[in-house]
């Protein structure tokens, strides 16, 4: 057996070196005609280059630079990210809330993971390409599928008066473009949590768990209140054992820019005892025939390159489909607007005793304290060691003024002045003035 495989090994080996001088030196190719070329094929990256593109995406960012969202409100970039962080280690919580919409990476952290850091971001930037845009597409077949453009979110949003519920700009249930939008244009409370809807179900409390809302039927009243006790817990921070902080309810109202609520035709309140009724919601025309993006970021008029697209200003090009002169009619109807709203300022002014006007033109709460008929302090303020606790709460409102209320900073937040739903912004304001009678 050994010797078989020896003869074996040698012969392997001589078999080896005759092939190493094999050459082809005397090969000669069969001459014939070239083959006729294959059909052209389409560039695997042709898709993908209508939108990543230089080309593409320059006038998108010179559009976005002219926008709100890039200059800022004023002119201010008007950012909020960070949290002051207490020697006790508690939170002064009064801008992680914020940075859910006022900075890129409170933005994109509650699409991520549901929530911004509490502690807030020691560095934080106003929302750019990135904040709404970013993701891998959700599907690359765009001609089966549709483009979904990257965008963070297009799927229903939680409401921030109350999480527990979804809002959803698809009238179909779907998703939504526009879902983008409604995230952060929507009512939301202040960044302790008060500022509710006045309203029986939302179960108002005070920051010492009292009820805010009392009594029944005509007898309904809603208490303002301030409070000054140990900053309160922040997950992960403990609550605070040395520094207090101020809380209060005493600016109840919407924050400014709901345009989604108004839009959806939802957050409005049918107050009780009013002759006006408001529309279902979601059956404005804007709601089931167009969209947040059909509006503002359609193309720009021919020659201008200051409206539509990413400017997020209005070029009027879809709104021409249904109103033959839009521009006419939106300024007619923002005339309009204006004259009901001063009809409601003047209701709510007319109750002196609840409300006076303010510096900016609009209307404000007289929050003072019962007791001592003062208005509520603002010092010591929020931060200091000072042991002095202080509790004040004023006469109670009539519900139904606060409600009305509501409605009016509910209508005024949204800067384009009810055209979102022009009949839900109008009962709504006939609807708070029959309230204040």
């Amino acid at each position: 057996m050994k010797t078989v495989k020896q003869t074996m090994l040698v012969v392997l080996g001589l078999l080896f070196f005759a092939l190493q001088g094999c050459t082809h030196d005397d090969y000669i190719p069969v001459p014939g005609q070239d083959g006729a070329d294959g059909a052209p094929g389409v560039s695997g990256t042709a898709s993908c280059e209508s939108c990543h593109s230089v080309e593409h995406k320059k006038p998108i960012i010179d559009a976005y630079n002219l926008s709100a969202h890039g200059i800022g409100v004023g002119g201010t970039k008007h950012i909020y990210g960070t949290n002051t962080t207490y020697a006790d280690g508690s939170l002064n919580s009064n801008r992680a809330f914020c940075s859910e919409c006022h900075s890129q990476e409170g933005y994109i952290d509650v699409k991520k993971y549901g929530k911004a850091n509490p502690r807030g971001y020691d560095n934080f930037n106003s929302i750019n390409c990135e904040g709404c845009h970013g993701v891998t597409h959700r599907s690359f077949n765009f001609t089966k599928d549709g483009n979904d453009y990257g965008l963070r979110n297009i799927a229903a949003v939680p409401q921030k008066i109350n999480p527990t519920f979804f809002l959803n700009a698809s009238p179909t249930g779907g998703v939504s473009s526009a879902n983008t939008c409604i995230g952060c244009h929507q009512a939301r409370p202040d960044s302790n949590g008060y500022y509710k809807r006045p309203v029986f179900e939302m179960n108002e409390k005070d920051a010492s768990g009292n009820v805010v809302i009392t009594g029944s039927g005509s007898t309904q009243f809603y208490r303002f209140w301030s409070q000054r006790k140990f900053a309160d817990a922040v997950g992960p921070y403990p609550a605070g054992t040395t520094y207090y902080k101020n809380y209060s309810n005493t600016g109840t109202g919407v924050h400014a820019s709901e345009q989604g609520d108004l839009w959806m035709g939802i957050n409005g309140i049918d107050i009780e005892g009013t002759t006006t009724r408001l529309p279902a919601a979601k059956t404005a025309k804007h709601y089931t025939n167009s969209s947040c993006v059909q509006c503002h970021m359609d193309k720009p008029k021919a020659g201008t390159v200051d409206n539509g697209s990413h400017t997020m200003k209005l070029s009027f090009q879809t709104c021409v489909s249904c109103h033959p002169a839009p521009e006419t009619l939106l300024t007619t109807f923002h005339a309009k607007f204006d004259t009901e709203v001063e009809k409601l300022k003047s209701a709510l002014l007319a109750k002196s005793n609840y409300f006076i006007p303010d510096s900016r033109g609009a209307v404000s709460i007289k929050a003072f304290d019962s007791t001592t008929n003062l208005p509520f302090p603002t010092s010591p303020a929020s931060g200091t060691t000072t042991a002095t606790v202080w509790y004040q709460s004023r006469t109670d409102f009539p519900l139904k003024y606060v409600q009305a209320y509501w409605n009016y900073k509910l209508v005024i937040g949204d800067e384009g002045k009810g055209v979102h739903n022009p009949p839900y912004t109008m009962a709504l304001i006939q609807n708070s003035i029959e309230a204040l009678k």
